[in-house]
């Protein structure tokens, strides 16, 4: 209640549609077998998608997420890029412990090459650490944060679709099924809400304003 109280009415509306889109999303995850919604989502495949989704899907790694962090910093937005380090750091964390924990396998572990015929040579993983998605976790971490930091209803959408289109590739490359991705994005969002309304400025910005104001004009 405190976090919907610090937000702004358009924030408020951002918030609430994106707990309604999670609640239609658990019904898929949650109710129809991984295997079915694993080939339903894969209705399309086709080579100049396959080259996109390879790359797109890096907008989710971590690496990305410590770029734009650092960029940020060197930008002097630090505390956007400080909550976003932040994030990453625990919603990472999260996302390892429950795949070493949960150890489900990933698609091409679980179904075969035979079954399935759009996994790609060299990108597609196997092995059985599936659960939850980590490029989605940190997708939606990043994406979230950058959200509740703009005042444009425009922007906010904008980076979670980009976010959403990052759990797809997941699916479309054959890394991980729905519910790891879905997850990945409860896991990622719920980071990114819980630093944004308990971290603040930290002790060197801080002492940055204070020394800013303290110049006369």
């Amino acid at each position: 209640m405190q976090y919907f109280r610090s937000l702004t009415g358009q924030q408020r509306t951002f918030a609430v549609t994106l707990l309604l889109v999670a609640f239609v999303l658990a019904f898929p995850s949650l109710l129809i077998p991984k295997e079915h919604s694993f080939f339903w989502l894969n209705f399309f495949h086709c080579k100049m998608l396959d080259h996109f989704f390879v790359t797109y899907t890096y907008a989710g790694d971590g690496l990305f997420s410590l770029f734009l962090a650092l960029l940020l910093f060197v930008l002097n937005n630090r505390l956007l890029g400080f909550r976003i380090l932040l994030a990453f750091l625990i919603s990472g964390l999260i996302a390892q412990v429950l795949k070493k924990a949960v150890h489900l396998p990933r698609p091409m572990a679980a179904l075969g090459t035979d079954s399935y015929c759009h996994f790609i040579d060299g990108v597609t993983h196997s092995g059985y650490n599936s659960f939850p998605s980590g490029h989605t976790t940190s997708a939606f971490a990043l994406a979230l944060l950058c959200a509740l930091h703009t005042k444009h209803a425009g922007f906010r959408w904008l980076f979670f679709f980009l976010a959403c289109m990052v759990g797809y590739s997941r699916i479309y490359l054959g890394q991980h099924f729905l519910p790891d991705v879905f997850v990945g994005m409860l896991i990622g969002g719920a980071t990114a809400i819980g630093v944004y309304t308990s971290v603040q400025c930290p002790f060197w910005l801080k002492k940055q304003r204070a020394v800013s104001e303290g110049v006369p004009a």
